[in-house]
């Protein structure tokens, strides 16, 4: 039977063609929606739009120990206080070389990198990985953040990042708490699960 298609059906079907990210753009993450930061248009020229808070280099640092959890919070606990550590430079330093900006950007990597650890540490504890070792460093480090990032004086260039970092902060330090508690309590009613690696992030 042949099927008869309309001018408009031809154009949609053209349309979602050429919107539509193939197998290889898929596969690199080509085809996820840009979100543009507050204040910025959704057409922004890539400078301007968020982008990966890591380094090629700390992206293959991070995929060598996905199915290591310990080893992989280590290391984004490690990114982000290098983060936490510039900052702090920063905030001291008013004579800094586009000090407002780069504070923007350091308080807009650090939250992002805390959002990605907080994701890592929920799949490892929803596949009961042993990852204790890494939270009893990780408990004291992050309760430090949040007083660090407040040695930036407010400033309106980058309030809304200072701020939503300082949210992100409070809220890693509060989760990583919890976690320790939790898991403290769940291997030793589960010793024989204790130091294992569980399913670990993609």
């Amino acid at each position: 039977m042949q099927h008869t298609l309309s001018t408009g059906s031809v154009v949609l079907a053209l349309a979602c063609l050429a919107v539509s990210p193939g197998p290889a753009a898929a596969a690199s993450g080509a085809g996820r929606p840009v979100v543009a930061a507050p204040g910025t248009a959704a057409g922004a020229t890539p400078g301007q739009q968020n982008r990966d808070p890591l380094s090629q280099s700390e992206s293959d640092q991070i995929a060598e120990v996905r199915d290591q959890p310990v080893a992989r919070i280590k290391l984004y606990q490690k990114f982000i206080e290098q983060r936490i550590s510039a900052i702090k430079d920063l905030g001291t330093n008013p004579k800094a070389e586009d000090r407002k900006a780069e504070l923007r950007a350091r308080f807009e990597e650090f939250t992002r990198l805390s959002d990605e650890l907080q994701d890592n540490l929920d799949t490892f504890d929803e596949a009961h990985a042993d990852i204790r070792k890494a939270l009893k460093d990780l408990v004291p480090a992050s309760a430090k953040w949040p007083e660090i990032l407040k040695q930036a004086a407010p400033d309106a260039e980058y309030d809304f990042s200072r701020k939503t970092a300082l949210d992100a902060a409070q809220s890693t330090s509060d989760q990583a708490k919890e976690l320790l508690a939790s898991q403290t309590k769940y291997f030793a009613e589960h010793k024989d699960e204790a130091g294992k690696n569980g399913t670990g992030p993609s």
